[in-house]
């Protein structure tokens, strides 16, 4: 039997107004607190968030969030979550491993989240009954290195075996990817801690980075706006449902390219040493080649000087990526170069069918997209086609824009969207000569040609906070594009059951 908590609005709510809460216990075996969380304040059209530059970029975004600490008031429901397990007993709460990356952006900012968090997982509760005390979880410092999170990854693995375990991370998609691959480090060096039988640890996200797209469509928000809201992800983070995602894996093998003169790609790609000009990288949101790219690389560029930190300071970024349409021919209807792709096709391979080669012409810019967020939460597909995307279903959705009306279309007014010409399970094709790329909203440019291979790679688990009130989704991105199994001990609350306005902030047994 299910039990509505009803919590004092003004307990819980932060200078952001919230709409009302309501916590639910299914069955007593299970705590399940449904908390609203902070809406989208105004951000400029930004969508880049990389890994190698995610300093000066995080920097831009960490001067928005307020360093205000959360009060004990507002910190009550964490440490009421664990009296009513230790009172009423039932499966543990996860075991939280925090990743705070505390020399990236704002060094103010990042110790502030890195200090808050720690106050909130260093605590200790006991289980129903007594007993040795539990702790709640710890940080992990990504600034440490590769070394050292492995490290981590594996010590809480081993140190927790009777509590399921919850990632958190610290930042945008980049640094998602990144902890992604160091698990997956992890269970290449330690097979006996990640057997085949179990699932990964499902990841939930503090969106403090840029574009925050993977964050946005799984509900997490698209950004932190103050460190006191920390308390609101650490109790979705325990409530959270895991959904599958799958991850891509994309290799470019180079033409022409001297080992003295190799490009400049993002962190999230690793040399083939079998192969001098191959190169490997992962994906989970986008992955991109033409007048879109084009546009973030001359930004990412035009930010790292005096005057682009300014504009983007002063909340002015959607004029730089202006200026950097009209300085790429991208706002100029078909004057943007056409892509180089060799004989205008590619070769892709539908599930269940054979390797087919696909013909195109005249395409300004191809994208592959896995999730419903595009360039910091835009949805490009239609009201029909959406219903058929899903994030774990094996297949991509292939457009291909061969003007910038369409790209505009896209990025402004989302009216007439392109239409999905495929939905590929692997992608092949060749670029005669060098190309402007974006995947997760890092951009790199190649000044040689070179072949272009997309490949599932696996399927990782994902948390999507609790959805019962509606938290953090908006317009067309909704919870329901992430397919979660029931939760176990009885139905969530429904809509109606949800928005009764609170009274107080009390459990009832």
């Amino acid at each position: 039997k299910s039990v509505v908590i009803l919590a004092n609005r003004s307990s819980l709510a932060s200078p952001i107004q919230h709409a009302p809460r309501a916590m639910m216990l299914p069955h007593g075996d299970e705590l399940r607190q449904e908390l609203q969380a902070p809406r989208r304040s105004s951000l400029a059209a930004t969508f880049t968030e990389g890994v190698t530059r995610r300093d000066s970029k995080s920097s831009d975004a960490a001067r928005r969030i307020s360093l205000r600490r959360a009060s004990e008031m507002e910190v009550q429901p964490i440490g009421e979550y664990y009296n009513w397990w230790q009172t009423h007993g039932g499966k543990a709460p996860p075991y939280i491993l925090a990743f705070v990356n505390s020399r990236s952006g704002n060094p103010e900012v990042s110790a502030s989240i890195k200090s808050q968090l720690e106050e909130f997982l260093q605590r200790k509760f006991h289980a129903c009954g007594g007993g040795e005390p539990y702790l709640a979880g710890k940080i992990c410092e990504l600034a440490d290195g590769p070394t050292s999170i492995q490290q981590c990854i594996k010590d809480t693995k081993r140190g927790i075996p009777t509590r399921s375990i919850h990632f958190l991370v610290c930042g945008g998609d980049g640094t998602v990817t990144w902890v992604l691959q160091e698990i997956e480090n992890c269970k290449n060096q330690w097979p006996d801690l990640f057997p085949e039988s179990e699932l990964d640890p499902p990841i939930g996200i503090v969106p403090v980075g840029t574009g925050n797209d993977l964050a946005r469509s799984l509900g997490w928000g698209p950004k932190l706006t103050q460190v006191a809201d920390l308390v609101h992800y650490v109790q979705w983070t325990l409530a959270a449902d895991a959904v599958p995602l799958d991850q891509w894996r994309v290799t470019l093998t180079l033409e022409g390219a001297s080992q003295d003169d190799l490009p400049s790609l993002p962190a999230c790609f690793r040399h083939v040493d079998s192969s001098p000009d191959t190169f490997v990288g992962y994906f989970q949101n986008y992955f991109s080649v033409g007048m879109d790219a084009a546009v973030t690389y001359g930004v990412e560029r035009a930010r790292r000087g005096c005057f682009g930190k300014c504009i983007f300071r002063w909340g002015l970024g959607k004029l730089c990526y202006g200026i950097q349409s009209y300085r790429t021919n991208c706002c100029k209807f078909c004057c943007a170069p056409k892509l180089s792709i060799e004989h205008d096709s590619f070769h892709l391979q539908l599930p269940g069918a054979e390797l087919r080669q696909y013909h195109i012409e005249d395409a300004r810019q191809l994208t592959l997209l896995n999730i419903n967020s595009y360039g910091s939460g835009r949805v490009p597909f239609s009201e029909d086609e959406l219903p058929r995307v899903s994030p774990a279903d094996g297949q991509l959705e292939l457009f291909a824009l061969d003007n910038a009306v369409q790209f505009g279309c896209i990025l402004g007014p989302q009216r007439c969207l392109p239409p999905v010409i495929e939905r590929p399970s692997s992608l092949e094709f060749k670029l005669s000569q060098g190309e402007y790329f974006q995947m997760d909203g890092e951009s790199w440019k190649l000044e040689t040609g070179c072949c272009v291979q997309v490949q599932r790679h696996r399927q990782v688990q994902m948390l999507r906070p609790p959805t019962c009130p509606i938290g953090i989704w908006e317009g067309r991105q909704t919870p329901g594009f992430w397919h979660a199994p029931p939760a176990a001990g009885g139905p969530l609350l429904s809509q109606g059951e949800s928005s009764v306005v609170c009274a107080q902030h009390t459990w009832t047994p």
